[in-house]
């Protein structure tokens, strides 16, 4: 309902991140969760994200802004899926 009263609507989107992101930027981002898919360990803000398991990054309803540090070793492979709202077109 509230997106119908403001003109926006919300997107789903993916970002796949196969090395070392000193500043990954959150701009935008809506609750943006982190899956590790790789063979090897990740660093997101200094927390270690075991092969299989999951980062979630925030539980808001609002767009983030800012950038984090990840630290991914070779043979890694980060999945971030997060919303984002766009302007319905009339």
């Amino acid at each position: 309902m509230v997106t119908f009263l403001t003109g926006y609507q919300t997107t789903v989107s993916s970002d796949t991140i196969l090395e070392t992101e000193d500043n990954y930027t959150l701009e935008g981002k809506i609750a943006p969760r982190f899956h590790n898919e790789g063979t090897t360990e990740v660093t997101i803000l200094n927390v270690v994200v075991k092969p299989g398991e999951m980062f979630n990054c925030s539980a808001t309803t609002f767009p983030m802004q800012g950038t984090i540090n990840i630290i991914m070793p070779e043979g890694g492979k980060l999945v971030c899926i997060y919303n984002s709202l766009v302007k319905k077109e009339c």
